[in-house]
């Protein structure tokens, strides 16, 4: 009997799991918006699940922060405000420009010389592409943070600067960057790492800290937020006039 129970589990959990992996793609792909509500009889009819696993998956994809659970109402496909967008650049603004005087202290030279080499990797597709209309989420120059943030060997900095990635990928991943903009990226990531492996902390710092305002910029520009009485140039030339 107990053999047929851990079976019916194991076999409920994979149909669960499924069902995550399949909202999680309507999700990343814009099938569902920020801010729609699941129809979880329409959604079991599609996936030709019952809406037990459904509502398990459901479940998982709220806890990762892609749906969001209201009383009586149901589950809502997570939508970001601008606030919290500027409240998530600034958490990541203060982890990276504090990770990267670690880097410069502690990255090894052979780390620091990998790292450039995909960053010349990656100048190379982005010539390869620059004739063509290729475009990609803006959110894709964070796998160079990450791995920068990591060379300072500080496990907590580093968790928690995954966690506020994956909440920028989420409020992000309906816009794209153009080809100037990632040219840019690029560049700016070349000086910055130049500085890293000169081991300039100041200079490191200094450079970061413009990148990642301007990346701020232009995200909540291509939101159309940039003239949002939340964003930070609103907030200063308000407390100006107090």
């Amino acid at each position: 009997m107990r053999a047929a129970s851990d079976a019916q589990t194991i076999q409920r959990s994979s149909i669960s799991a499924q069902a995550e992996s399949y909202l999680r793609g309507m999700i990343l792909e814009g099938t569902l918006s920020p801010g729609d509500r699941l129809n979880e009889v329409a959604l079991a009819e599609a996936i030709g699940i019952s809406r037990g696993p459904l509502r398990e998956a459901i479940k998982r994809l709220s806890g990762q922060g892609y749906l969001t659970m209201e009383a009586h109402r149901g589950a809502y496909v997570r939508s970001y405000s601008p606030r919290e967008i500027v409240d998530l650049y600034e958490l990541r603004s203060a982890l990276e420009l504090f990770a990267i005087r670690l880097a410069v202290e502690r990255a090894s030279t052979a780390d620091l010389e990998a790292l450039n080499e995909q960053l010349k990797a990656e100048k190379a597709r982005i010539r390869a592409h620059a004739a063509g209309e290729h475009s990609e989420p803006y959110v894709a120059e964070l796998d160079f943070h990450q791995q920068l943030v990591a060379l300072g060997a500080n496990a907590a900095i580093n968790e928690q600067l995954q966690d506020a990635n994956h909440k920028l990928f989420l409020a992000l991943r309906s816009t794209s960057r153009s080809e100037r903009r990632r040219e840019q990226s690029a560049a700016d990531h070349a000086v910055i790492l130049e500085r890293v492996m000169a081991r300039d902390v100041d200079g490191s710092v200094s450079l970061l800290t413009g990148h990642l305002m301007d990346s701020m910029s232009n995200s909540l520009s291509v939101l159309g937020l940039e003239q949002s009485p939340e964003t930070p140039s609103e907030r200063t030339q308000h407390e100006r006039k107090l």
